[in-house]
């Protein structure tokens, strides 16, 4: 058992890897849902308790005098939203790299959101990589992965397919963790 095992155990937490033997080199894994700060945190400590290393993207603002650092050694890419195209600039560096996992927040916010962001699908399908379900459940006080989804053209039919995975489970605050009720069929 590694340290961050140790760690999450210590709270009661439980890394799973429900696709052993099927994770791909690269992959966009979804961070769902995302409701809470603490999400980071248990986030990095199971890819850690996995023995993976993933990239996130994170807001430019974060990127201060010592913080800054320490996100991009941890796999923190910088977003300046509006002002560059994130979709080509991961794209690029996944194909620049012979692995490369890229964690993604669909929903955008901590927020309630009625429609995930169209830049998980956009990275995915520019750079030939499958999806990886992802997974923070309070309720069972597991994260991990689920499946891997080879993505079609049409982000809603994917999206709602994704979606229909994560009707049992529960963000920190559920309250905010918003799903279709077509993904709930």
């Amino acid at each position: 058992m590694n340290f961050s095992e140790r760690l999450l155990k210590l709270f009661g937490w439980k890394a799973l890897n429900h696709i052993e033997g099927r994770v791909p080199a690269k992959a966009v894994v979804l961070s769902v849902p995302h409701t809470s700060y603490y999400d980071f945190f248990i986030g990095f400590f199971t890819y850690k308790a996995l023995g993976m290393k993933a990239y996130f993207l994170i807001k430019q603002e974060a990127f201060f005098f010592p913080l800054g650092g320490l996100l991009r050694k941890i796999g923190g890419i910088p977003v300046r939203r509006g002002k560059n195209n994130v979709v080509n600039d991961v794209t690029k560096a996944m194909k620049d790299n012979d692995e490369f996992i890229l964690t993604v927040a669909p929903e955008g916010s901590r927020k309630p959101v009625e429609q995930w962001k169209t830049g998980y699908h956009r990275i995915a399908r520019a750079a030939n990589v499958p999806v990886i379900v992802g997974f923070l459940d309070y309720k069972t006080k597991s994260c991990g992965m689920m499946d891997v989804v080879d993505l079609t053209d049409d982000f809603e039919a994917d999206t709602l397919k994704i979606m229909s995975y994560y009707k049992e489970i529960e963000g920190k605050y559920n309250d905010q963790f918003f799903l279709p009720p077509a993904a709930l069929k």
